[in-house]
């Protein structure tokens, strides 16, 4: 069965419970560190990606710019998990503007460059408290254009050349993968489960996390939770 990897999105991170659950991830409590201090060296403001995440969920939202750095160096982290315990997929999709996760994991460009490229690094308050969030959302913000690479085969297998066009919309690159590259399983690096809504074929949806082995704890504990509220 042919599959790709998905860089989303659609996630759940805005919901404190999942980012408290992501950082109890080894691989993403590595990325987590490494990107403090690349940040500590280059980005010159004081801030921690610790703290943000643990945040409150109005601040959390809030500063949009730390939010997508933020989940780009988390998928990044769920991405190092899933290659390290299942076959990568020849194929791989996702937003390549703003923080892109996709980047990174094709080497286009390096996960230094992710933070000190990042709109987020160059902000004078990282955490500056803004009144109207229609002015994080359009300030400097490029609209969502997605990219699908395929891993080209040889001695280095993370090498990977752009299929189809350079930049397309969410629906366009997911009909891509299933009609021209009879793509049948989409594992989406979340957290949270992937929009549908844009796929009418029969297509096995998958959740990176939901699928591990080792993480039946992360999804079942906030279900859990969400029991007790209810």
């Amino acid at each position: 069965m042919e599959s790709a990897l998905f860089f989303g999105d659609q996630n759940s991170l805005d919901f404190f419970d999942i980012r408290a659950g992501a950082l109890r991830i080894p691989e993403v409590g590595l990325r987590l560190e490494e990107a403090q201090e690349i940040w500590d060296k280059n980005c010159g403001r004081a801030f921690s990606f610790q703290h943000f995440l643990c945040s409150d969920d109005t601040t959390f939202f809030k500063n949009i710019n730390l939010k997508s750095l933020s989940l780009a160096v988390i998928q990044l982290g769920l991405y190092d998990r899933y290659i390290r315990i299942f076959q990568e997929p020849r194929y791989l999709a996702g937003n390549t503007q703003n923080d892109s996760a996709l980047l990174v994991a094709t080497r286009e460009i390096t996960f230094s460059e992710l933070i000190t490229n990042s709109q987020a690094c160059h902000l004078v308050r990282p955490l500056a408290p803004l009144q109207v969030i229609s002015e994080v959302v359009l300030d400097g913000r490029r609209l969502p254009r997605y990219k699908i690479m395929q891993r080209v085969e040889g001695k280095d297998d993370r090498i990977y050349r752009i299929v189809g066009s350079n930049e397309m919309s969410l629906p366009n690159a997911l009909r891509q993968l299933i009609k021209s590259h009879m793509v049948q399983k989409i594992i989406h690096i979340g957290p949270g489960i992937m929009d549908k809504s844009s796929i009418i074929d029969d297509v096995v949806i998958s959740e990176s996390i939901d699928i591990d082995p080792m993480l039946g704890w992360f999804w079942s504990s906030l279900r859990s939770i969400e029991s007790h509220v209810s």
